[in-house]
């Protein structure tokens, strides 16, 4: 097992995911574990994180569908047993799909509150229990659960309205893990991006939305908040 700090990024990709993992690594975490569907695009993440931070860090992947349990808990046994559990969990699955009302199939509705809401709880119930204790036995630890979320839950598009339904339902899910452990010492939240992400957007490029989420993040301690609107 690797010593240190570890991040744990589910749903890494281009965009917000490799933006906050490389930031969070370059500011304090050298264990990095990135969890995606796809093995190549792993790679691509991977070795984006080791350019800009340097091989000071560890970076392992693991290709998971987290709408498959076994698959999701295989991965997260195998970083827990390379890295141990981690200080920081961040919770970026989701897929952005058009979706018409009252014709778009239920099965996909079902799918996609796996990728937001089922296996966000599975996740929770792994790491919840031991971010507490991690809290409690470690006053420098900063241990936290952070969610990529959008204005969809309060503001849902209609042809998003799957996007908007299933967002509606994880912001809940991290609402109520908010008000049941942010008094015992755990930070969890959402990054509520409230609208489209592009590296030309000068407000909402994947680089500010990281940086304002260190910001957020490490002030957590003394300003807890539940969520940073960007």
């Amino acid at each position: 097992m690797s010593p240190g700090r570890t991040l744990l990024v589910l749903g890494s990709g281009p965009g917000i995911g490799r933006s906050v993992a490389t930031l969070f690594a370059s500011k304090r975490y050298n264990n990095v574990v990135l969890i995606a569907r796809r093995a190549e695009q792993l790679e691509d993440e991977k070795k984006a994180v080791l350019k800009t931070v340097g091989s000071q860090i560890n970076v392992r992947t693991y290709a998971a569908d987290v709408t498959h349990t076994h698959s999701l808990l295989q991965a997260l046994d195998d970083a827990d047993a390379a890295f141990g559990k981690p200080e920081v969990v961040f919770y970026n699955a989701a897929r952005v799909l058009p979706s018409a009302l009252l014709t778009h199939p239920v099965e996909d509705v079902e799918y996609d509150f796996k990728i937001n809401v089922s296996a966000l709880y599975i996740v929770s119930q792994r790491y919840i229990p031991h971010l507490v204790s991690l809290a409690n036995a470690d006053p420098s630890s900063l241990p936290a659960l952070i969610v990529t979320s959008s204005a969809l839950p309060h503001h849902p598009i209609p042809q998003l309205f799957n996007l908007s339904l299933v967002k509606a339902a994880q912001r809940n899910l991290v609402q109520s893990l908010n008000l049941t452990y942010t008094h015992e010492g755990v930070h969890i939240g959402v990054i509520n991006v409230a609208g489209q992400v592009s590296p030309e957007d000068q407000v909402r490029n994947p680089t500010r939305i990281a940086a304002r989420t260190w910001e957020w993040f490490q002030g957590a301690k003394e300003k807890p908040n539940f969520e940073v609107v960007i």
